[in-house]
């Protein structure tokens, strides 16, 4: 039954209704338990896949374009997806094992601007006309509810749209250089069609809620043009430039103001109240000073446990590496629950699968030996990625960029699921999608590929949707995320477990694996053991004898498979039962030995 979200969006601060509409979800015991899905709602699904033909494997030049100047262009221009569009692909999500949405921002955009990609707002109290209404939202987060899964909203308080003009010498203009002091001055709001305007004069002008419409609740000091604090600088400082300036053309808040501040937080606790959401993705965290974060996240956090959701997720992206991040995290509840493993994990991650990295180098993550290290232990605090829409840090390229077979990416994706920490799979990964922009830097557009048939559609495509569950690359995800999402054991240990980096013996007796070897992992839980075994060659088999946690295992022993990547699809959907792996004892070590073929993964318990 629907959440009736009655009248138009409010249009000030001023009594505003943060009663929640009807049942509020608790929030999961644990993060760690969920599987997070990100997706952009302008480039997920506009609800019309059915009248479209779905892209052929076999043939990938059926819908290939012609005019890659027009295909391009299209990129940099909304594509038309829609928040009933991703609830109609709900089963689709389920389907893969995720149980947590991460929906990219809803919020209402300038009309006259293609901020396609939602960080821009005009329009705090309201949905994008684009994406829908807020009555579509609250029937999109019910309906994901009664899947079981929750759902995450991408929140921004650091700054707003581009909704005003600086005046540069009586001109206006979007942005000036960074200045600390004083203010540069404002030549006048952005009209809907873009004009600079004394007085706003309808909702689709300068800013809203009408609180937003102060000149001096916005630091004015130009676009920022260093993005990271000097050796000589407190990194925390709240008047570093990076934390002061505009991000591009986006025009920063004055957040050490406290009606400034209190305003973005009313405007988050209504969203919360009418939605019902489970959690925000707060952006650009390292942009806003560690006091206004604490403050912000702080009464969030009171908010969402006043109405019922204890465990209300906040999870952060803060740029800027480990050292940044730490600062941010505060495992006593004061700032963000949790970061993402943007940057340097990522590309860690990555390396891993592909051969070119020692295994050492990305498990040492987990071993308090990195700057987050204590963190990343727990598994509670930080949230893998391999693919996303920015890739800051690293070079922005899909992991399926320059080709590849699915099944690694497949792989890629089953080490987030079976290592420590949170996973999330950015969306269009589980069709291999292989965005890149030219060079490896550049236009984030080229990794936010349109999955539903758009002009911008994935592989330079247009008019052919990508919603394909008999993928390979989709099948194995979705295999290896039913081990992890287990009621059982075996699912318990998966999530929970403590984590260990096997030695393999791959004829020269046993060692820790080098880059491109057979690879293998144990996440252990009491008495439970499951054992991953990565084949990071992605040319030629590889077999090993694998290391095992010997106190489980008795002579006479074995351990049963519980997925194959070689399995055929009819496998891969209804597993078999029945194979086993008898586990042998050498000198007091117990081990399995494994064969895997070419970027081959096993799971045994």
């Amino acid at each position: 039954m629907a959440t009736p979200i009655p009248g138009p969006a409010p249009a000030t601060l001023a009594g505003l209704d943060l009663t929640p509409r009807e049942q509020v979800r608790p929030s999961p015991v644990t993060w760690r338990d969920q599987i997070l899905y990100f997706l952009l709602p302008d480039r997920f699904s506009d609800g019309g896949e059915a009248g479209r033909p779905r892209f052929d494997r076999a043939r990938p030049e059926e819908f290939r374009v012609s005019d890659h100047r027009a295909w391009e262009e299209a990129g940099t221009r909304f594509q038309g997806g829609t928040l009933k569009g991703i609830t109609g692909r709900l089963g689709y999500l389920r389907g893969l094992g995720v149980t947590t949405l991460w929906i990219g921002p809803v919020w209402r955009q300038r009309p006259d601007l293609q901020t396609y990609h939602g960080y821009g707002i005009q329009d705090f109290l309201d949905v994008d006309p684009r994406f829908g209404t807020r009555q579509d939202l609250r029937d999109l987060v019910d309906a994901a509810h009664g899947l079981g899964m929750y759902v995450l909203l991408d929140v921004i308080y650091n700054h707003t749209g581009d909704n005003w003009f600086y005046d540069r010498d009586g001109e206006a203009v979007s942005d000036l250089p960074y200045r600390f002091r004083p203010p540069h001055p404002v030549h006048g709001w952005r009209s809907a069609t873009g004009r600079s305007v004394r007085e706003i004069g309808s909702r689709d002008d300068g800013v809203w809620p009408v609180e937003f419409q102060r000149a001096d609740w916005y630091t004015r000091a130009g676009r920022i043009g260093r993005w990271d604090p000097e050796p000589w600088e407190h990194p925390l400082h709240p008047d570093n430039e990076f934390r002061r300036g505009d991000f591009f053309t986006l025009k920063d808040l004055a957040l050490d103001r406290d009606d400034a501040l209190s305003a973005v937080i009313d405007v988050y606790k209504y969203w919360i109240a009418l939605s019902d959401c489970d959690g925000f993705r707060i952006d650009t965290v390292k942009h806003v000073s560690w006091e206004a974060s604490r403050n912000f996240c702080g009464a969030i956090r009171e908010y969402a446990e006043s109405i019922g959701k204890e465990n209300f997720l906040l999870l952060g992206e803060v740029t800027g590496g480990g050292a940044m991040a730490r600062h941010y995290l505060d495992v006593f509840g004061r700032n963000v629950d949790a970061v993402l493993d943007i940057g340097e994990p990522a590309r860690l991650l990555a390396d891993l699968v592909k051969g070119s990295a020692a295994p050492a180098e990305f498990f040492g993550q987990f071993r308090g030996h990195d700057i987050l290290g204590g963190h990343r232990e727990t598994g509670r605090y930080h949230v893998s990625i391999l693919d996303d829409h920015d890739m800051v840090g690293r070079a922005k390229r899909r992991f399926c960029a320059g080709g590849g077979a699915p099944e690694r990416v497949a792989h890629a994706v089953g080490v987030q699921l079976t290592t420590l920490g949170i996973p999330c799979v950015y969306y269009g990964t589980e069709q291999a999608f292989d965005g890149a922009a030219p060079g490896g830097d550049g236009d984030d557009r080229y990794l936010r590929e349109s999955m539903f048939g758009g002009s911008f559609g994935a592989f330079r495509t247009s008019g052919c949707h990508f919603f394909d569950p008999g993928h390979p690359a989709y099948l194995r995800i979705a295999a290896i995320a039913a081990l992890r999402n287990r009621a059982d054991r075996v699912g318990l240990t998966l999530r929970r477990g403590r984590m260990y980096l096997r030695e393999t013996d791959e004829g020269g007796g046993f060692r820790f694996p080098q880059a491109g070897e057979l690879t293998a992992w144990s996440r252990l839980l009491h008495d439970q053991e499951v054992l991953i075994a990565l084949n990071t060659d992605g040319a030629r088999p590889r077999r090993a004898e694998i290391t095992v946690h010997a106190p489980f295992h008795r002579d006479g022993s074995a351990m049963t498979v519980l997925y194959r990547g070689d399995w055929k699809d009819e496998q891969l959907r209804d597993p078999p039962a029945g194979e086993v792996v008898p586990v042998v004892f050498r000198d007091g070590r117990g081990a399995v030995r494994l064969e895997l073929p070419p970027a081959g993964m096993m799971i045994l318990a």
